[in-house]
């Protein structure tokens, strides 16, 4: 079975492209699943029992999206998330000596192009 071959069942089964985006599945496993077993076996009623999604191409959708995604957000665990976050940087800091300072380097840089003789 070829690639060419792969695509072309893919184009007549638009459904396996919906797995892939959502997560499902990939495409290296359907195309070696394709490879084993071809076009005309039990292994991809699994992928065409769904109908197929007709995904919109209005713009508004990403948007739509992000803002159900912000719906769904619980902010009273972000802000618990966030304040522990804030005793453990608290917590780290006291663990350093007070009025420490960072090691510093002494380290010069070569010039790139200079010539060194003998």
């Amino acid at each position: 079975m070829s690639k060419l071959e792969f695509k072309e069942f893919v184009k007549k089964n638009p459904n396996l492209i919906n797995y892939v985006d959502k997560g499902e599945t990939c495409w290296q496993k359907l195309y070696e699943l394709y490879d084993l077993y071809g076009e005309e076996n039990d292994v991809w009623k699994k992928y065409m029992g769904e109908e197929v999604k007709k995904q919109e191409t209005n713009t508004g959708n990403g948007f739509k999206d992000l803002l159900n995604l912000v719906k769904g957000v619980d902010l009273t665990a972000v802000q618990k998330g966030l304040n522990s976050l804030d005793k453990a940087i608290e917590a780290f800091k006291g663990l350093a000596p007070s009025g420490a300072t960072p090691p510093t380097t002494n380290y010069e840089p070569r010039p790139t192009y200079k010539y060194f003789e003998d």
